[in-house]
């Protein structure tokens, strides 16, 4: 988790998660009420876009195609 200090003094938190693909696996946990506006997905540092190469429903963060094995996932949770 990272910490931001917004300009009135409020910290703000960023949920930061990370994962390794596994060539099979499209699903993964964000938190309750996330949506694709409120969160950054990269793929090998590579940003990907919302609603084109992943959706959210619910807590689950589902790409269109498995990241392959050894993929690093990095899904960053916005607090906006």
């Amino acid at each position: 988790m990272v910490r931001y200090i917004q300009p009135k003094d409020r910290p703000t938190e960023i949920n930061v998660r990370s994962a390794t693909g596994d060539g099979s696996t499209t699903g993964f946990t964000v938190t309750q009420n996330s949506t694709v506006n409120k969160v950054l997905v990269e793929l090998n540092g590579v940003t990907q876009k919302p609603t084109t190469d992943y959706t959210i429903s619910g807590t689950t963060l589902t790409f269109g195609t498995a990241p392959a094995a050894s993929d690093v996932i990095v899904i960053r949770e916005l607090p906006i």
